[in-house]
Formats: C-alpha cells, structure tokens, sequence
C-alpha cells in the first residue's frame, strides 16, 4: 500500500512536465488538438506519424480537431490524407462532431473533402440531426446544401426536425419543415 502511495506522488509530480492525457496513453498530439496549437499539430506530422491517429476512446484526431472546430488543424489534416469518414467507437463521424457543436466553416470544409453527410452513427444519428438537437442553423444550412437527406431517421424514427422540434429551437424547426 505504501508503495502505492509513492507511485501516485510520483505520477503527480509528473503531471508538471508530461501531459495527464500522455500518462494514459493518449499522444500529445491529442493536446496540442485541444489547444489549437497549429504548430504542434504540424511537427507530429513532420515526423511521418499516422495522420488517423486515435487516442482511447478511437476517435480520431480530425475528429477532435472538427469538434474543437480548429479550421487550420482540420484543413492541415485533410492536406495530410486524413480520412474524413473514419467514426468512433460510437459511430461519430468528424462531420457529426463539427455538426454537434454547430462549427459550419469545418462542416464545409470536411463535405468538400468527401464527408459523407448521411452516414448515421451507432443510435442513427446523421450531422444534420445532432446540429437539429442543438438548432445550429448555419450548421444546418450548411449539411443541407451540401445535400444531407432531411428525411432519414435515427433509431427511434425521429428526423431532424422532430429534434429541433422536441428541443425547442424554433427556427432550426422552421427551416426544416420547409424540407419536409
């Protein structure tokens, strides 16, 4: 038990020169996402390292950065051969990430890359619907020109509509009754 002890001091006092995602076996490169830190991005690249990286949850590093909604990261990534339709454990797509956080720049930028937008993730969630349950407009407007299908359900036989219906967002509502 003692020498338990000693070991979590010592991994604490770590945490001061080695990153908390780094100790459980996430890269650095995961952090340098989550800051937005281009350059950090950039010298993993340099050194020939795998563009489709995951960390522990498989999700993939455009992934985070389309979450995160790093434009620079996303772009330098898809230069970089990143694949745009890898998903995780969940069935998250890049695309359902920028979607869910309403980051319309990167959901341009991925359809225009070949993001398929009507993949559906593990509950049959589209982009459309995860950017409808947070009525993202711009993000909506952006999945539908891009031609995401209005009509495809998830699990429970919802569309996007009935999501933005359901959460109240009035007008990301509006703007899909209009597909209907």
């Amino acid at each position: 038990m003692k020498q338990l002890i000693y070991i979590f001091i010592f991994l604490i006092g770590m945490v001061n020169t080695v990153s908390a995602a780094a100790l459980f076996g996430e890269h650095e490169v995961f952090d340098a996402t989550a800051q937005n830190n281009l350059k950090g991005v950039e010298q993993y690249l340099l050194q020939g390292e795998n563009v489709n990286i995951r960390d522990s949850k498989n999700v993939t590093l455009i992934s985070r950065a389309a979450e995160v909604g790093s434009v620079p990261i996303v772009e330098t990534l898809i230069n970089h051969n990143a694949n745009v339709n890898l998903s995780d454990k969940l069935g998250n797509t890049p695309l359902m990430q920028a979607a869910a956080q309403g980051h319309s720049d990167v959901i341009g930028i991925l359809a225009k890359a070949g993001a398929k937008v009507d993949l559906e993730n593990r509950q049959g969630e589209t982009a459309l619907i995860k950017a409808a349950q947070h009525g993202h407009l711009e993000a909506i407007k952006v999945l539908v020109q891009n031609n995401a299908d209005a009509q495809l359900t998830d699990f429970t036989g919802r569309t996007a509509f009935d999501h933005a219906q359901e959460n109240r967002h009035r007008s990301a509502a509006r703007m899909l009754e209009k597909l209907r």
